[in-house]
């Protein structure tokens, strides 16, 4: 039978009760008609399962997995973490997380991919893909604009309505497209004073009406605040249980509120999720489990430094090593919170062990000179103790970072600064040695620190799984060529100008599409290491740039060149500016990228397809996007702050939206 003829045998209390769950993590099922409830799981990161022995995969966070800037690592992830869903019987995964990281100091910035819709949309799309061609159902969250954890259950968001388009929903909407997930989650927060799960533009509006989306809404979890109302909406699927839904809905088409069409609607989607097949689990491994998780952090790992080439470490360069630092032996691998996944002590790397085991004719000794928390004694008297022999070691590898409460659910960062007594530790390190490298384990930027900046090589590692340990020894050892990017920039300080947490009722976007590097491009001197960078062990060259018209646009072509000596991987950033414009607009913007490995001395001819939808601004006064006639630059870079060619490409259609059509179009 097909779905709908499936509804029309179920009764009305039947269609209220699938429409919430029966249990924390559980949906309901209709008995009657041998139809039976599917299990969900946190979060994005794994299976967030409590069983004992559960032992899940740790993948790299979302933030890690961002700055791979790999589609294919993305897939990875997401038929990895699938499955462990098949294990354990849980048909839907709360994740990925794409919202945009406005600011630094979020908690939950961990989970999120990037300051940029775009990479965010073709990132987390990617993953859901994964998910999704395993047969696991993927849920996008949380939509929408949910950029902080303070006052997250109660504040409305303010914000204009093409910024809300182009840097909020983009990627959302990119996301939609790539993978068709499952579900898309709703958050808690409101937008413009109407709660996201009763919220008819974003539920029907946006997604359906626009974007096609043909899966269920399903609200984050006691983000509903009266069943019918987020029904009526658009919101399919209320969770946890709760009875109050079942009453709501009655009552409202009862009086006349709400059409037994409505509840069809969304009782009929809830009903096409729990009709999908279960999928069959066949050769699970644990061990591939954990070499996945290595494969997704190796392309994670960001060189931001690498002053003298003091990396990496070979045995020709570096007889005795000093390794310190706690998270040398048993690393961050992920936050807390929902994300928070369940893994096997013998399953988490040791960067210690690792680097021993790549490196066996390198004298490696560790110290604890760096404990998480300070030491009860005088700092001066501990370093005193501690470091005499510092300076005798060829070079000194510190491992640190912020701490995992840091990067939580519930909870904003008070700074992004490291912590005062970690910062004195860096202080004694360099001024013992000049040869010494800094490898951060934190799940966002970390603000710029005179101690810090005295290193001349860092890694950033991100909280970047339970394979994280070898992924950065081997990266460290020169098994591995870095190619990890950073997906948000690096500041100096915190910006001024944000409303961070609002006044608990209210919070208001005033820097509109002034967000991460769209910023920084405008206050430069604000950057210690800028959106997409990552450094390599070899060098590329970006040559012979070409634009041709196509049928559908334009292509522009060069050939990128690995001029080193060694094999490696090379993201590939385009952005688009445009220079005259009717709109206020950022210098440039991301718009596409590809990641491509070269052997050494190899050359490729790399590509990108422009269409409108890299030239195009919402214009709200139309509510749709359009493109203005006129010149625009194109941007080839390394980085955001690195540009390897530029190249201007006239745009002229007689349809297109300019100033004076735009009059034209008011006054008619």
């Amino acid at each position: 039978m097909t779905v709908k003829e499936i509804l029309a045998q179920m009764t009305l209390e039947e269609k209220a009760t699938i429409l919430t769950g029966s249990e924390s993590l559980v949906t309901a099922g209709v008995p009657r008609l041998g139809i039976a409830p599917k299990n969900v799981a946190d979060g994005p990161h794994g299976v967030r399962d409590y069983t004992p022995g559960s032992n899940c995969t740790t993948m790299p966070s979302m933030c890690a997995l961002g700055a791979t800037w790999s589609r294919e690592a993305a897939e990875l992830m997401g038929k990895t973490i699938a499955q462990d869903c098949k294990r354990l019987n849980k048909q839907m995964l709360l994740g990925p997380g794409l919202n945009i990281k406005r600011n630094s100091l979020n908690g939950r910035n961990f989970e999120y991919v990037s300051e940029d819709p775009v990479l965010t949309g073709e990132i987390a799309g990617h993953m859901a893909k994964g998910l999704e061609d395993e047969g696991i159902g993927a849920s996008l969250k949380h939509f929408a604009v949910n950029s902080q954890e303070t006052y997250r259950m109660d504040t409305s968001v303010e914000v204009d309505e093409r910024t809300l388009r182009e840097i909020y929903l983009r990627g959302f909407e990119k996301a939609v497209r790539i993978a068709n997930p499952q579900s898309v989650m709703c958050a808690y927060n409101k937008l413009f004073s109407i709660w996201c799960s009763e919220n008819h533009m974003l539920l029907t509006e946006i997604l359906r009406g626009d974007w096609g989306f043909k899966g269920l809404a399903v609200s984050d979890w006691g983000a509903v605040h009266h069943g019918a109302k987020a029904v009526k909406a658009g919101l399919d699927l209320r969770m946890p249980g709760n009875p109050d839904t079942i009453r709501d809905v009655k009552e409202a088409l009862a009086n006349g509120t709400m059409t037994m069409e409505e509840i069809d609607t969304a009782a009929e989607r809830v009903l096409s999720f729990l009709l999908r097949p279960v999928p069959e689990l066949k050769d699970y491994n644990r061990d591939v489990q954990h070499e996945n998780a290595r494969r997704v952090a190796r392309e994670a790992i960001c060189l931001l430094r690498n002053d003298r080439n003091l990396l990496p470490i070979t045995p020709k360069k570096y007889k005795r090593i000093c390794v310190t630092g706690d998270y040398a032996v048993k690393p961050y691998i992920n936050g807390q919170g929902s994300a928070q996944v369940f893994t096997d002590d013998e399953y988490i790397d040791s960067p210690l062990e690792c680097l021993r085991k790549l490196l066996p004719d390198v004298q490696i000794d560790y110290f604890d000179y760096l404990p998480r928390k300070k030491p009860d004694d005088m700092l001066w008297n501990y370093f005193n103790q501690k470091m005499p022999g510092i300076r005798d070691y060829d070079l000194v590898l510190v491992f640190t970072g912020v701490s995992p409460s840091d990067d939580s659910e519930e909870f904003d960062r008070g700074s992004n600064l490291l912590a005062g007594y970690i910062e004195d530790v860096m202080r004694n390190v360099t001024g013992h040695n000049p040869n010494c490298a800094l490898v951060l384990f934190s799940g966002c930027s970390t603000f710029k620190s005179p101690k810090a900046d005295l290193f001349p090589a860092i890694v950033q590692a991100w909280p970047s799984g339970e394979g994280v340990g070898m992924a950065v020894a081997e990266v460290l050892a020169g098994k591995v060529n870095p190619s990890g990017k950073l997906s948000e920039t690096f500041p100096t300080k915190m910006r001024t100008d944000l409303d961070l947490n609002g006044d608990g009722l209210k919070q208001e976007y005033t820097e509109k599409w002034r967000v991460g590097y769209r910023y920084y491009d405008l206050h430069p001197e604000e950057i210690w290491f800028p959106f997409g960078h990552g450094l390599s062990y070899t060098h590329f060259g970006y040559t012979d740039p070409s634009l041709e018209k196509t049928g559908s646009g334009w292509k522009l072509s060069f050939d990128l060149s690995n001029v080193g000596d060694m094999d490696g991987a090379e993201a590939v950033q385009l952005y688009v500016g445009d220079p005259v414009s009717t709109a206020s607009k950022p210098i440039k913007e991301l718009k596409q990228f590809e990641k491509v490995f070269l052997k050494a001395g190899e050359t490729r001819r790399v590509s990108f397809n422009i269409t409108d939808e890299d030239l195009n601004y919402y214009n709200p006064m139309l509510h749709k996007w359009v493109v203005e006639n006129g010149d625009y630059d194109l941007y080839v870079c390394a980085s955001s702050r690195d540009i390897r060619l530029r190249m201007r490409l006239n745009y002229y259609d007689s349809a297109c939206y300019s100033m004076q059509k735009l009059q034209e179009t008011m006054i008619g």
